[in-house]
């Protein structure tokens, strides 16, 4: 139950090769320089963590820091979210809030004050740190536990929520705001309760990473990344089906899928962008691919992949 931070500053990132030019040896320039990957003494500073968090009556299952860097989210088996100050409050957390009743599997700041949580009780949770301890919506949808949540950004005022059952969501904060929803007196005890709470339980949006599901069938944890290479809000899913499907976040089209790779269950998913340092490359008939991005993904089957999407562009 307890919460370390420590300091990844690498002490020592610019050593001279065999002819003596200094050469950047962090983890990054290491990964996207086509360079064998080795470990570096000195990559993470070990030796004393900087911070621990304590408050947690259980496991804990997520974390998710603030943009600014002061501030973290937390959630456990405990079935509770925690707000912390990092940078003081003797490592207990600002605000403990209370209401799901299942694991909390994800944690996510929405502006500066409202906090977005998933939870095995199938249900995600939206919370005002102004407004007390309880949450303010339960977003209930899926039939299973909910995996994983991808939050746009600012500009971009929408949540994809997956579960468990390869059901994927899209919810509008701008609905929920102004939505009629169902009051938490009409909620059975197995809903996140509140008397101030409301349940919503239509998304603008409705998916499914499997193409096809029986009703009893466990698709195992379907993870979610931004997709690039787009300017809209489009984001790509994955299952234990190895399948990696991109979909449109606003309709819920579908705009394309592939395999992953994988011969296992994934345990990792992630996208990165252009400003990662991928290189533009030369195709064979004289066109210019230029790297929009890719995914890394990781699996039980004991490896991890990396792949790059680019267009094609001629000069």
């Amino acid at each position: 139950g307890l919460i370390k931070f420590w300091s990844l500053k690498n002490q020592s990132s610019q050593v001279p090769d065999k002819t003596g030019h200094v050469q950047d040896s962090s983890v990054q320039s290491r990964f996207f320089s086509n360079q064998k990957m080795t470990s570096v003494q000195g990559d993470i500073d070990s030796s004393v963590a900087q911070a621990v968090l304590t408050g947690h009556g259980g496991k804990i299952l997520c974390i998710k820091t603030a943009w600014h860097g002061d501030k973290c989210l937390s959630g456990g088996a405990d079935k509770t979210v925690r707000l912390w100050d990092i940078a003081g409050n003797g490592g207990k957390p600002l605000t403990t809030l209370n209401g799901h009743q299942g694991w909390v599997t994800q944690t996510h700041f929405w502006g500066p004050h409202v906090i977005v949580s998933a939870s095995t009780d199938r249900s995600v949770a939206l919370w005002d740190t102004r407004a007390g301890s309880s949450p303010i919506f339960a977003l209930r949808h899926h039939l299973a536990p909910v995996s994983d949540l991808l939050l746009g950004n600012r500009s971009e005022p929408l949540m994809i929520s997956a579960g468990a059952d390869g059901s994927l969501a899209t919810w509008d904060f701008r609905v929920l705001s102004g939505s009629k929803s169902e009051s938490s007196s009409q909620v059975s005890a197995e809903n996140v309760e509140s008397s101030s709470s409301r349940t919503i339980r239509f998304p603008v949006a409705k998916m499914n990473h499997l193409a096809m599901v029986a009703k009893s069938q466990i698709g195992g944890p379907v993870k979610l990344s931004r997709a690039v290479g787009r300017s809209d809000f489009s984001f790509f899913s994955i299952c234990d089906d190895g399948v990696v499907n991109e979909w449109d976040a606003s309709t819920g089209r579908k705009l394309g899928a592939r395999k992953s790779g994988h011969s296992d269950a994934v345990s990792g998913f992630s996208s990165f962008s252009p400003s990662d340092e991928l290189l533009q490359s030369k195709s064979e008939d004289r066109g210019v691919e230029s790297h929009v991005g890719g995914t890394l993904s990781c699996s039980w089957d004991g490896t991890v992949r990396l792949r790059r999407y680019s267009r094609k562009s001629r000069r």
